[in-house]
């Protein structure tokens, strides 16, 4: 059977951000092999800031065997580099790291945009999004208490699945930090912590209740 091409839209941003993203979404979606899944990914602009990523909504198609379409809500900010309010994922550039020219010409309030950014944003949320889909990753079947363990756990599971395959994905530094932040209010972090952190970000630990058995068993959770 023929797969129609895959629909991809951005709405709700500017116009310059629109044509900056509409073509990294359409390579994500691409390499990603969303067309198996979903008829189209809309990226729809959501004027809450925030860097937690987007929020998921399947829109049912509208006759029967028509596949969903993927509609992915979050901030224009997390298209771009953090500001010095720290209002996105990306961490500062260091001091000896200069920034690099913008890719396509941009209006005054999306100096920030950052292609390199975007494409890692939209690999990770797209790849996540897929294993909601494909039921990879199944809601219902998260203990309430367990919720953000889990979400952090597969988060580095998905960006170790990006890099082992060559995709851009957040990078193995940048997902520590963010693990260590999630886990450590509970304590100090312990070797147990890393050893599971590794087993995730390598794959050894692949499977929604493989992950959900091992977060259970973390110190201090």
């Amino acid at each position: 059977m023929t797969v129609p091409p895959l629909q991809v839209s951005c709405v709700g941003m500017p116009d310059d951000l629109v044509v900056a993203l509409a073509p990294l979404v359409e390579v994500a979606a691409k390499a990603l092999d969303m067309g198996r899944d979903v008829s189209g990914v809309r990226i729809c602009g959501d004027d809450m800031p925030g860097d937690d990523g987007p929020w998921y909504r399947l829109q049912p198609g509208s006759h029967a065997g028509e596949l969903p379409e993927l509609i992915l809500f979050c901030h224009g900010g997390c298209f771009g580099r953090r500001d010095r309010a720290g209002n996105s994922l990306n961490p500062p550039p260091a001091i000896w790291e200069q920034s690099p020219a913008p890719e396509v010409e941009l209006s005054e309030g999306m100096m920030g945009f950052s292609a390199e950014r975007s494409a890692i944003f939209l690999h990770h949320h797209l790849l996540t999004a897929r294993d909601l889909v494909r039921g990879d990753v199944v809601g219902r079947n998260l203990p309430a208490g367990l919720t953000e363990a889990f979400t952090e756990s597969w988060a580095v599971v998905v960006d170790g699945r990006l890099v082992r395959q060559g995709l851009p994905g957040f990078p193995l530094a940048e997902r520590r930090g963010r693990f260590a932040q999630v886990f450590s209010p509970a304590g100090i972090l312990l070797p147990d912590h890393w050893q599971v952190f590794e087993s995730l970000w390598d794959g050894a630990l692949s499977s929604q209740q493989d992950v959900l058995d091992v977060v259970k068993k973390l110190p201090g959770l």
